[in-house]
């Protein structure tokens, strides 16, 4: 599951430096302002309880991971602007971080984003209590899930990674990612929380399809980060002979 890093210009670190740290300043800004707001005295139990199913959201989950895998990647590419690039401790972050964001951070962000603005313009009562939106500006949807997205595509861009030499580690680590997250879900569910109101909407046949579709644009997003890498580095036709 290795992925080789190219070197960065002078120029190119001190940009995402002051990329990641906004990012992640970003974050702790509206996380602290969506935490501190209130829905315990609300008068619908549904919203009371929603303070505590948020933290099953996907949306949570990858932001959470995002808020310490920002950190990181200011802490490798300043060690790489004050040559310190081979550093064993460096080079196992370096490492660490890309497997992160290449296997788990992408596919999931550009899912969930995606699956958010879909259903929300559809019916925002699939997603949850409705009376809850009410609580929640509408800035805070478009930082939790549209500048999520720009943000992964902006790393996904400004970093030299290059194409592993089989990308089946990574859909591996996916997969399991996924699958953890579904059994969570499920196991909530039956025990009496919904995360997400669609699932008690939905009939058992469009569940499971709902859970192959999940997997299907994770395989998805994971696949094409890299063909877009490849042809942003000029490199199409190595990719179209080497896709496994």
């Amino acid at each position: 599951m290795l992925i080789n890093t190219a070197r960065s210009s002078e120029s190119l670190l001190k940009l995402r430096l002051w990329f990641y740290g906004l990012a992640d300043l970003h974050l702790i800004i509206v996380g602290g302002y969506l935490l501190s707001i209130d829905m315990s005295k609300d008068e619908n139990p549904a919203v009371r309880e929603y303070m505590y199913t948020r933290w099953r959201l996907i949306t949570i989950w990858f932001n959470l991971i995002s808020l310490f895998y920002f950190p990181i990647c200011f802490y490798c590419d300043w060690k790489e602007l004050k040559g310190q690039w081979d550093q064993p401790r460096v080079r196992i972050l370096r490492q660490i971080k890309d497997v992160v964001m290449t296997s788990i951070l992408l596919p999931t962000t550009l899912y969930s984003d995606y699956l958010f603005w879909r259903v929300w313009n559809k019916d925002p009562g699939l997603i949850g209590p409705v009376a809850v939106f009410v609580y929640l500006p509408t800035w805070a949807h478009h930082s939790l899930h549209t500048v999520s997205a720009v943000v992964i595509i902006m790393d996904l861009l400004l970093v030299p990674r290059q194409r592993p030499e089989s990308l089946l580690p990574g859909l591996a680590l996916s997969t399991a990612f996924v699958s953890a997250y579904t059994i969570m879900v499920t196991y909530n569910y039956m025990h009496g929380i919904a995360v997400y109101s669609i699932l008690n909407i939905f009939n058992t046949p469009k569940k499971v399809l709902l859970i192959i579709l999940a997997y299907i644009e994770h395989y998805f997003f994971y696949t094409v980060q890299w063909w877009v890498l490849d042809w942003v580095r000029g490199d199409l036709h190595h990719a179209k002979e080497k896709i496994y």
